[in-house]
């Protein structure tokens, strides 16, 4: 039979060796994505022609050259097409707007693009507290715009007159890119004064990693979860 003190050593080096996982797997994993995403990024290029090169530090080097090259040449277009102002954008509406299929798959784009070039710091403009899934439960959602007035005149309130609304995204744990696109009248939802980013970090990890709770949820606990 084990003892007690081989029992304490075993759970000793087990914990150890699950806290030494749990501190290396953030540093493999954002080293591994960063390498796929820079294979991905300079996969195209003919190293074969440059040998010298891509002997060199296991052809690390070759591959930042690349990535420099790259940088070089979005920076060149986005010079250029400040320089040309509307008529760059005009020359390429008119170039893809002609064509079958590819017209709806740029509008689609442009749209998309645009969206995210009018938003200084984040494609979510606030955080809020919703009722979500049912009345007795409730969600972090995040406000990506006020809800368009052809929509939003259809909500009509105990008067009959139509409500203002907002467009919330509530993101699913623990992947954030999928999630539900839901339209509430604002005044039933509840608008939270923690950045984004906060509410990102609490939606990817279920709740476990928060920063300072806002006034308006830490009024709401009860006062044995202070």
């Amino acid at each position: 039979m084990k003892t007690t003190k081989d029992t304490k050593v075993f759970a000793t080096i087990r914990n150890r060796i699950f806290a030494g996982i749990l501190f290396v797997t953030p540093v493999m994993a954002t080293i591994w994505i960063f390498n796929f995403l820079l294979n991905l990024v300079t996969g195209w290029f003919p190293r074969r022609h440059f040998p010298t090169l891509n002997n060199m530090l296991g052809g690390y080097l070759l591959t930042v050259l690349v990535l420099l090259f790259i940088i070089l040449v979005f920076y060149g277009i986005g010079a250029l097409s400040l320089y040309l102002g509307k008529r760059a954008t005009r020359f390429v509406d008119n170039l893809f707007g002609n064509i079958p299929v590819i017209k709806t798959i740029y509008k689609f784009l442009k749209q998309f693009r645009d969206w995210i070039e009018n938003r200084s710091e984040s494609m979510f403009s606030s955080v809020v507290l919703v009722r979500y899934p049912h009345a007795g439960s409730y969600a972090i959602g995040l406000v990506t715009a006020n809800t368009q007035a052809a929509i939003s005149n259809h909500v009509l309130g105990e008067d009959g007159q139509p409500l203002a609304c907002v467009n919330v995204f509530i993101a699913t744990t623990p992947n954030p890119t999928s999630g539900f696109f839901l339209i509430y009248p604002k005044r039933e939802v509840t608008f939270l004064s923690i950045e984004v980013s906060a509410a990102m970090n609490l939606i990817i990890s279920a709740g476990a990693i928060m920063n300072e709770l806002p006034p308006e949820i830490e009024a709401a606990r009860p006062p044995h979860d202070h």
